[in-house]
Parts: C-alpha cells; sequence; structure tokens
C-alpha cells in the first residue's frame, strides 16, 4: 500500500509525537507529560504526517519565528523540527515526500527560509539544506581565569522565578545578536526556562544592569554540587545561555560566571567557533574547546527574497546561476553587488545547487572553499569576489536548539 503524506489533524497529533518519539529513540509521551505540552504541538506549529492505513508511521514539523540575517533583517522562518519514520517504513521515499510537503506548504504560507538543527548530518542535504554555521562546546576551568580585560562596569542580580517570563525574553529581544540567531516563541522560553520557573533544578538567570541603570545582559546556568569525600566536593556549572548589548557586557558577564564560588568547571554545550572570551584570556587553556559540530542547517525557499533582505560587502558585482530542482522560481541567475540583487540572462560567474547557496548565505562559509571541493563550479577569483561580497562577521550563531 502507498503511504499517504497529509498535515495531521488535531485529534491525531499524539499519536505524531510518539512516531517521532520513537523514531528518535525515546519513549511514547506519557499522560501528564502530553497536558504539560501538547500546547506545543497544537499552536504556532505544522505536522506533516505520513500513513499507513490507518497508522502513523512518520512525522515531520516546522516552528514558526524569524532568523535574523546579514544586515540586521528579520526572516519568516519554517524551523524544521521533530522529524522521524519509524523504523518498519524507512526507504519507502516517506521522508522525501514529507520534507517536500512540509516546504511546499511553508513556501505557500510565505516562509521564506528554512532551517534545522539536525540529528544525523547526512540526512538533509539532499533536501537543499547547507551547513552555514558551526557550534563549539567548551569546558573552562574558572581557577584558571582571575580577571577579564575589557569587561563593562555595572552590577548583577538574580531572577526571581516568578519573574523569569516576565523579564527575560523581552531582555532577550534587545540583545545584540548574531547572523542566524532566532525569535524565540512562547514554545520555546517556556521549555529554555521551565527548570527556572519550576524550581526542579539548581538554574539561576544573572541579569547585568549597566552603569546608566538599564539591564543589558544576561547568563542563565545551572549549578550541580559533586559529592566526593566531603572535605573535597566541589561545583559544577552548564552555561545555557550568555547573552549581551555590547562586547564589553558579555565579558562582564563571563567575569560574574568566572567568579562564581566554589566552582571548578563551567560547561557549555553551544558556544560561536570565533568566542570572543577566548581572546580575553591571560590563560587561553582555561577555555578548553570538547567538540566542534553542525549548528546550524538553512535552505532558501525564496532565493531571491532572501539575497535582497540581507546587506553585502563591497566589492564587484558576481553573477550566480542557481539549481533549485524543487523550486523552478530559484533555478535563476542572479547578479548579487554591494547595491542588491537582481535576475539576469547571460553567463554566470558561479553555478551553484540550492545547498550550497544556503550554506554561503549567512556569511560564515567561503564559496572558495565549496569550489575547492566540488560542491560548487567556478573559477579562483570568481569565488574570491563572491566571498568579499559574502563575507560576515562575527561569524552566524544562534545558541537556539528546536
Amino acid at each position: 500500500m502507498d503511504l499517504v503524506i497529509r498535515p495531521a489533524a488535531p485529534d491525531e497529533l499524539r499519536m505524531a509525537s510518539d512516531v517521532m518519539r520513537v523514531a528518535l529513540l525515546n519513549a511514547r509521551v506519557g499522560d501528564e507529560e502530553w497536558e504539560k505540552w501538547k500546547d506545543g504541538w497544537e499552536q504556532g506549529h505544522l505536522a506533516i504526517t505520513a500513513w499507513d492505513g490507518t497508522r502513523c508511521v512518520g512525522h515531520a514539523g516546522a516552528f514558526h519565528f524569524d532568523t535574523l540575517v546579514p544586515g540586521g533583517n528579520w526572516l519568516p522562518t519554517a524551523g524544521v523540527t521533530r522529524v522521524g519514520v519509524l523504523p518498519t517504513h524507512i526507504r519507502r521515499g516517506a521522508l522525501t515526500a514529507m520534507m517536500r510537503r512540509l516546504l511546499d506548504d511553508e513556501r505557500s504560507d510565505g516562509k521564506v527560509l528554512a532551517s534545522l538543527r539536525a540529528s544525523e548530518s547526512v540526512i538533509y542535504g539532499r533536501f537543499g539544506f547547507g551547513l552555514a554555521g558551526q557550534g563549539i562546546s567548551v569546558v573552562v576551568d574558572p581557577r584558571r581565569i582571575s580577571s577579564i580585560p575589557g569587561a563593562a562596569g555595572g552590577s548583577f542580580r538574580l531572577v526571581l522565578p516568578e519573574e523569569a517570563l516576565e523579564v527575560v525574553p523581552p531582555l532577550y529581544e534587545r540583545m545584540n545578536h548574531r547572523a542566524g540567531a532566532i525569535r524565540r516563541p512562547p514554545l520555546l522560553w517556556r521549555r529554555e526556562l521551565e527548570a527556572v520557573i519550576d524550581r526542579s533544578k539548581g538554574e539561576s538567570i544573572a541579569v547585568h544592569t549597566g552603569e546608566d541603570g538599564v539591564d543589558d545582559g544576561y547568563c542563565h546556568y545551572e549549578l550541580k554540587w559533586r559529592d566526593v569525600p566531603l572535605e573535597e566536593g566541589y561545583g559544577l556549572c552548564t552555561l545555557h545561555d550568555l547573552f549581551a548589548t555590547s562586547p564589553e557586557v558579555e565579558l562582564a558577564l563571563w567575569q560574574y560566571m568566572t567568579s562564581l564560588s566554589l566552582v571548578r568547571s563551567i560547561s557549555v554545550d553551544n558556544r560561536p567557533v570565533d568566542d570572543l572570551v577566548l581572546l580575553a584570556l591571560a590563560d587561553v587553556r582555561a577555555y578548553d574547546v570538547k567538540a566542534r559540530w553542525d549548528e546550524q542547517w538553512v535552505r532558501l525557499l525564496d532565493v531571491e527574497a532572501c539575497l535582497s533582505a540581507r546587506t553585502f560587502g563591497d566589492g564587484e558585482p558576481v553573477t550566480i546561476a542557481v539549481d533549485d530542482p524543487w523550486y523552478p522560481d530559484n533555478a535563476d541567475t542572479f547578479q548579487v553587488s554591494s547595491d542588491g540583487v537582481k535576475r539576469v540572462i547571460g553567463d554566470a560567474d558561479l553555478r551553484a545547487p540550492i545547498a550550497a547557496l544556503s550554506a554561503t548565505y549567512m556569511g560564515s562559509v567561503q564559496w572558495r572553499d565549496l569550489v575547492k571541493v566540488g560542491r560548487v563550479a567556478a573559477s579562483a577569483d570568481a569565488a574570491a569576489r563572491a566571498d568579499r561580497l559574502f563575507a560576515h562577521y562575527p561569524g552566524t550563531w544562534s545558541n537556539t536548539f528546536f
């Protein structure tokens, strides 16, 4: 029997949730947990499902939010998430069919960009997604850090649990975000701050207030005590969020984090590859990079809209012939310059599949590197000119998993 691909009805969402959880090696959702989180399935989320008769066998969903792109514009985005197919139905085209329906529906709804955080890095290139930004996992030894030069003055306060949702999301909106950041929807804030609000873990949020009396940064972290022989016990810290309105405040937040009493290590799952604090440390080995990983995958759903929304550097124009087998209106030749973007007719300087263009879009992946590995056809000169236009500092980074 052929699989049927369609949106899930409201009363089918729990079944879709169970399918996704089993496919991603988790237990099916219990009654109490479903009551707690069902709003996140019912509101602000597109659910595309695969069916074998009356049995749901696959799910691909998307949250809706805006993504910051180079130059400061925010683009309506489909945040692809909760993707999985039951092991009994893999290799039957279910994933491809669900992704095509999902992206088709999101394009029709006005989303010009798609973004995801991949459980497996080999899956999504065939759907036009390109790796646009990486993150690093680090462990910081605060005992090797006495001071951080360049840190802003000011004061700190701890946010009360009942204040968290009132204080933190509006503050996050004012931060000096990098390209690739997203506007977190209520569902993601609820998940992010859950342990602070219900006091289920040793999590705290410290807000920095500048000397002008205005809140200008915050850090969200978790503390645990490691019980070895009592006289040798010490604290462990996990840093979840650290955002600021300026580099000086960012360094002040790090000064706060590395001054926490009794803490011997600060673990952070996700920091930008070009993290500012590393350059401020006298002992760079206090900042130990444990892993580098694919933090952000991007797909341009509307090439012209996406290119027109971001800014470009100075340099000679380049023309890019885009190949997008899913969306013919994207498969055209675009001239890119510091003045903007337009469709043109004629030979192109670069020929790129949509996944390659999507990878370079945020400005952290170089065209010349994609040419070297055979993913883009162009001369070295054309690639260098494209890099001068597309490059963006600082590097792309989101620090939001969904």
